[in-house]
């Protein structure tokens, strides 16, 4: 009997192990960010599993979280913000036009966890503006992607509600 106990405590643990990887795994791919994309899985898997937050930068080493320019005008990109989040059903939706700021609160589906995202909007030229976006959960280390997920969830949304109704209403 006492050399069964350090088997099953070892198996225990490798048990322990798979369940991790497995969870994380369907996480990351519920979250659909794109893991093989430059600058490479594991540079983008490791952020995943350490990093809470995504935010846009012009420089971003991850394309997709590059600062984006829309064709519209500023006040007209901060309403089709709102209404993106509207659509994306995310709650607590308040809009600061003076300061052309939208913060939402998102429930992430997997495990009902809340984060706060930000857009700001500022004019970027005759007739554009520039969307940079903050996400970021309230609690854990890792993400799983999600923050990632929701600024290209708000980015797409924006896109196809300028293409549906023009650059200004």
């Amino acid at each position: 009997m006492r050399r069964r106990a350090p088997v099953i405590a070892f198996s225990s643990l490798i048990a322990l192990v798979i369940a991790g990887v497995w969870l994380s795994g369907s996480a990351i791919a519920r979250n659909r960010v794109p893991v093989a994309a430059p600058p490479g899985a594991f540079e983008r898997l490791t952020t995943y599993l350490t990093r809470n937050v995504a935010e846009t930068r012009d420089d971003h080493r991850f394309p997709e979280l590059r600062t984006r320019v829309f064709e519209v005008g500023a006040d007209d990109l901060v309403e089709y913000t709102r209404r993106a989040g509207e659509q994306l059903e995310w709650k607590d939706i308040g809009v600061d036009p003076r300061q052309r700021r939208v913060r939402a609160q998102i429930r992430t589906p997997l495990l009902g966890f809340v984060d706060d995202l930000e857009a700001r909007v500022e004019a970027a030229g005759s007739g554009s503006a520039r969307l940079q976006v903050r996400s970021s959960s309230r609690i854990g280390r890792g993400d799983f992607g999600a923050n990632a997920r929701h600024v290209l969830d708000l980015y797409q949304t924006v896109e196809a509600l300028i293409a549906e109704n023009g650059p200004g209403e």
